[in-house]
């Protein structure tokens, strides 16, 4: 046993340069993943041309697609995207359970970037056990064994990584699955080719543009707000804040917002900040109450900024303002000192689960 003397000499470095040189090492780390985002992007798009998908004719009744945190964000994102185009119902679920319709008609896609999160294992055995048809995005672990086991049809990519900085290949992977579901439209589908040489001319502006986001919401209590068709995007945004940032922020949509979370901002102040994102596709409608909106916030002292993408047609739009979520959350963990690879708390969490029996 240590005396105390002893203890605080060995706890020393864990505050001195030790720690520091790790953070760096570490914000190194997910700099480089995030300039390097449209080669990911490229590299997906290129698995994804390589991983034929077969349903033999076979078409869901509707879809259910399992996932958590950053591998799951790509299900909440798709259920948005495609709500208006697809011939079929899709829910994203972030749950060990699933709904009692999940049944023989079910395409039910598994997304776990390690293979082994425990959510989406127990809700992938719910959904077997119901007779769904099964598909998985992985880079294996105990969700590839499952796949290969069963010969359910996969799309696999590299693993190693925070699932977060993994996205490109989690979201091409998951358009390419449900496209071949035929639930994807061939031309939004193909947009999907021209991402990766668009962020790559565009990289530049997206840190410009998330550098002056960041002199705005330093230090502030950050609010995120979108139409609803945009949800899955906020939500991105947040959990990049969260986890590379780790900052406490929120998100709401429009027009819903207008019936709760409005009347609240009678106690908004100018510690606040309204990042509002506004796109093409937005209800006109929400539009209109997006503007009336701001002027309540700014009548309580909030700055408001309205933040939009860069590109010809939909899917360009959105992966740029994607981009620009992600280097916003790394420029304000760089300029706070913080670790953006770090998730201590969850690893916490973790271990004390796998206490449990």
């Amino acid at each position: 046993m240590c005396s105390r003397d002893a203890w605080c000499d060995l706890a020393l470095p864990l505050n001195g340069p030790n720690k520091n040189k790790q953070k760096t090492t570490e914000m190194e780390k997910m700099r480089k993943l995030i300039t390097e985002f449209p080669d990911q992007i490229e590299q997906a798009w290129r698995i994804a041309q390589n991983t034929p998908l077969d349903f033999g004719g076979w078409k869901p009744s509707n879809v259910l697609v399992l996932g958590m945190g950053g591998s799951g964000i790509s299900g909440v994102i798709a259920s948005k995207m495609l709500g208006g185009v697809s011939p079929v119902p899709i829910q994203a679920n972030c749950d060990y359970v699933i709904p009692a319709w999940v049944g023989t008609e079910t395409l039910v896609l598994a997304c776990s970037y390690s293979g082994n999160t425990e959510e989406t294992l127990m809700a992938l055995k719910a959904a077997t056990n119901c007779g769904a048809r099964i598909a998985a995005i992985t880079s294996g672990g105990q969700l590839g064994s499952l796949c290969d086991a069963h010969g359910w049809p996969s799309v696999r990519f590299p693993g190693g990584e925070p699932p977060r900085s993994q996205f490109g290949y989690a979201f091409t992977s998951v358009m390419h699955v449900l496209h071949a579901a035929g639930l994807v439209p061939d031309a939004m589908y193909a947009e999907f080719g021209a991402v990766a040489e668009h962020l790559r001319l565009n990289q530049e502006n997206c840190i410009e543009r998330a550098t002056a986001l960041a002199d705005f919401v330093e230090n502030r209590n950050v609010l995120l707000y979108a139409d609803a068709g945009q949800e899955g995007l906020i939500v991105r945004w947040r959990q990049q804040l969260n986890e590379n940032s780790k900052l406490l922020c929120s998100h709401h949509v429009f027009p819903e917002m207008n019936h709760n979370e409005l009347v609240g901002w009678e106690s908004g102040s100018e510690h606040d900040v309204a990042l509002i994102i506004q796109t093409p596709e937005d209800h006109a409608r929400t539009r209109v109450r997006m503007d009336v909106c701001s002027e309540i916030f700014q009548e309580r002292g909030a700055d408001v900024v309205v933040v939009e993408g860069d590109g010809d047609g939909a899917i360009l739009r959105f992966f740029d303002l994607v981009h620009v979520g992600d280097w916003l959350s790394l420029i304000l963990a760089e300029r706070s000192g913080v670790d953006p690879v770090d998730i201590k708390n969850i690893d916490h969490l973790k271990n004390a689960l796998a206490q449990i029996p």
